[in-house]
């Protein structure tokens, strides 16, 4: 092959090249894909990682009555009949101001 028959081959070449990753909305939704499937499978890591805890709480709840039993005391306050319960102020939170 001759010299300027080589050189148009290239030029050809390039200009696909160019056409193909510049010139089709196909190649860019491509990237847009895999960056996106990137960010979905963290976010899926993540999610299965917390149904893995939430399940593990579930079967607490379910076999533990003493795990159900702390649950209620510390979300909603509870104290069973009988007990005192002890409320500590913090200093400076108080409602009254010195000056």
């Amino acid at each position: 092959m001759s010299r300027p028959n080589r050189r148009l081959l290239w030029w050809i070449a390039g200009g696909l090249v160019v056409l193909v990753v510049f010139g089709n909305q196909g190649f860019r939704q491509l990237t847009a894909r895999f960056e996106e499937k990137r960010r979905l499978d963290k976010s899926l890591v993540s999610l299965r990682s917390e149904h893995d805890r939430l399940n593990r709480e579930l079967n607490w709840l379910k076999q533990d009555p003493g795990y159900s039993e702390y649950l209620v005391r510390k979300n909603l306050g509870y104290v069973k009949k009988g007990e005192v319960e002890y409320r500590f102020i913090k200093n400076g939170k108080s409602g009254s101001s010195k000056k």
